[in-house]
């Protein structure tokens, strides 16, 4: 079975898959500031293994609000393998201070440290190492990328297992978006139709909305990983995101939220995908 835990990391971002074989893999680590995901994690998966890992942490882009607990985890559970847009380092402390000092040295120190090829046996996005589960990752040319805009580093990250399709995105700009769509980079239009959970880019802000991008995906969930309404683009994303939907506890769903919902759960078995909700995890 294949687990993927969407956290209820209020305006930030934080997925977490759980492979057939046990192996631990994280889409960005953004945190609350009242409660470090990375201490959950570690009570929860690694309460006994001192010397627990991170199998392989994938960084979307290093805008704060997905890094936001990046010290943390190299402190206790220091990933195995890095995958990062490595032109948008070094990076620089969003405020002057200490935290946040703390939060640009460790990204950098990291980009610095994992540079060594990652032999084909230890990689996790070989089909092979992680269970079964197939994980691609398509990236924006560099050409349309910018430091004075983190969002266009933005990577789009495709989980496959037993037929089930897993959509997992960054901030990414709707323009980029619709760019990739257009020249059909690597395939993406195949590789991402009709998949069945889409993570909405820039936390489902409507003013980012990619219709080409999303009808193509026509997901029968979309998640968006927000807190309190803070944007007012995100009141009609509900309207937007809105797919093939599917029923659960009784009712017509198409968006969850962290904000609403908290942390959200699915378990992907072969002919079987479960939906779990809990505000009370994290």
């Amino acid at each position: 079975m294949m687990k993927i835990n969407f956290y209820d990391v209020e305006h930030g971002s934080c997925t977490h898959i759980i492979t057939p074989n046990g192996k631990h893999i994280l889409i960005d680590v953004g945190s609350r500031e009242s409660k470090s995901i990375v201490s959950h994690l570690k009570n929860t998966y690694f309460r006994y293994n001192y010397y627990g890992q991170i199998d392989q942490l994938i960084i979307t882009h290093p805008h704060e609000d997905h890094i936001y607990d990046l010290p943390a985890l190299c402190d206790k559970l220091k990933p195995r393998i890095l995958h990062r847009p490595q032109s948008a380092f070094p990076i620089v402390p969003t405020q002057d201070t200490q935290l946040h000092r703390e939060i640009a040295k460790c990204a950098n120190d990291m980009n610095n440290e994992y540079n060594s090829p990652v032999a084909p046996e230890n990689n996790p996005l070989n089909q092979a190492n992680n269970g079964g589960i197939e994980i691609e990752i398509i990236t924006p040319p560099s050409s349309e990328t910018t430091k004075d805009d983190l969002n266009t580093f933005s990577n789009i990250i495709i989980v496959k297992y037993e037929g089930y399709k897993f959509i997992l995105t960054g901030d990414n700009p709707k323009s980029i978006l619709q760019k990739i769509m257009d020249r059909n980079q690597d395939n993406i239009r195949q590789k991402i139709a009709y998949s069945t959970v889409l993570l909405a880019p820039h936390h489902g802000r409507t003013g980012e909305f990619c219709e080409d991008f999303f009808k193509c995906i026509n997901p029968f969930l979309t998640v968006v990983s927000d807190k309190s309404i803070v944007h007012t683009t995100q009141e009609e994303t509900s309207n937007v995101y809105k797919g093939r939907g599917a029923e659960l506890d009784g009712k017509n769903r198409y968006v969850l939220t962290t904000r609403n919902d908290g942390t959200i759960t699915f378990e992907v078995a072969k002919n079987s995908c479960t939906v779990f909700m809990n505000t009370e995890s994290y």
